[in-house]
C-alpha cells in the first residue's frame, strides 16, 4: 500500500468514525494526493506537520512509510533545500532513498550543526524538522 492509499484509507475511516457522509471519486493519475506534500501547519501538540504522520519514528535509509513523507514534506514545505545533483526538490515518496538522506544531512548541517550530521532522523532532528530550532 503506497502513501497516498494509506492516506485515502485514514481519511476515509476517519470521516466514517465521525458519522461523516463520503462519496467516492474516481482515482485519475492526476488527482492531486490527500495531504498537500508543501502545505505544513503547526499543530499544537507536535508542533509542524505536513499531515503524513504525526509521531517521530526512526527513519534512515531504507525506511519507508508515511514517517518517511512526513520527513520529506517537511524539509520541502520549510527550507529552500535543493537536491545538488539536480536542483530539485524532494520527492514526497515515503521511500528514504539516496537523495532523501542527502537533505536530511543537509538539514541537519545547517539547522542542527556539524555534529549532528549522520542522516538519521531520531529525536533531535525529529526536533528540528518540528521547528523547535536549537
Amino acid at each position: 500500500m503506497n502513501v497516498r492509499q494509506k492516506v485515502a484509507l485514514l481519511t476515509a475511516s476517519t470521516a466514517l468514525l465521525g458519522g461523516v457522509a463520503m462519496t467516492a471519486a474516481p482515482a485519475t493519475a492526476a488527482a492531486p494526493p490527500a495531504a498537500a506534500s508543501d502545505t505544513c501547519y503547526t499543530q499544537s501538540t507536535i508542533g509542524l506537520t505536513c499531515h503524513y504522520h504525526y509521531g517521530n519514528k526512526w527513519a534512515e535509509r531504507g525506511s519507508y512509510g508515511a514517517h518517511v513523507a512526513e520527513i520529506q514534506a517537511l524539509i520541502n514545505g520549510t527550507t529552500n533545500y535543493r537536491d545538488t545533483s539536480g536542483g530539485s526538490r524532494l520527492t514526497v515518496d515515503g521511500d528514504f532513498g539516496p537523495a532523501t538522506e542527502r537533505a536530511v544531512r543537509w538539514f541537519q548541517r545547517t539547522y542542527i550543526g556539524a555534529s549532528a550530521v549522520d542522516g538519521i532522523v531520531g529525536p533531535n532532528t525529529w526536533h528540528a524538522l518540528r521547528g523547535y530550532r536549537n
